[in-house]
């Protein structure tokens, strides 16, 4: 089994900081490791991804309902066009699919990670650990190419076709920025060892 982090202390402190900062231009993307052996299980690369609100609406429903779903597309794009293709949340602590979380489909995802739209106030719209009051959101994956068999993981070829068929699945995306992205990062990861 993993060990609770695959990251070394002050790296959520880090994804804090830069998802409360965020306001402008386009959400950032970038590779974290190489390929990093997962214990019984194969390979995956971890990943850093932003999501943005799709525009400031008074409803922060509304808000975080966008921004959560284009992480959720974001991720999934990033992870296709590295020449993967599933991923699995590892942060934030409450979506990590490495710590337990079940939700693993784009519908799901949806119903339990996003507020409703008509929820005008901010108050209960951080869902599975995504806060609810910015305008730029991360998180961090680890992107494989083929199903893992010891992790919970989302098919990213599904999870844009139902993006794209229920009509949420948005022109805009990520910028690659590996530099800015490095400064929130400077000691990177660890490889995962397993539970005693």
């Amino acid at each position: 089994m993993f060990s609770k982090s695959l990251f070394v202390s002050g790296s959520l402190s880090l994804l804090a900081v830069l998802a409360l900062s965020g306001c402008g231009g386009a959400p950032y993307a970038a590779g974290l490791s190489p390929e990093l052996p997962m214990p019984n299980d194969i390979s995956g690369k971890i990943f850093y991804v932003e999501g943005k609100e799709a525009w400031r609406s008074p409803s922060g429903g509304y808000n975080a309902k966008t921004r959560n779903i284009h992480i959720l597309q974001n991720t999934a794009d990033l992870t296709l066009s590295e020449g993967y293709r599933y991923f699995s949340f590892e942060r934030p602590v409450q979506l990590s699919n490495f710590d337990g979380n079940m939700i693993n489909t784009a519908k799901e995802f949806i119903e339990k990670c996003t507020p409703s739209e008509g929820q005008i106030f901010d108050v209960g719209n951080a869902r599975c650990g995504l806060n609810g009051t910015t305008v730029k959101a991360s998180v961090l994956f680890v992107a494989f190419k083929e199903a893992p068999k010891t992790i919970l993981s989302y098919d990213a070829k599904e999870v844009k076709a139902y993006l794209q068929e229920n009509k949420l699945y948005r022109e805009d995306s990520y910028e690659i920025n590996e530099e800015a992205v490095a400064k929130l990062f400077p000691k990177q990861t660890k490889i995962p060892q397993k539970k005693q």
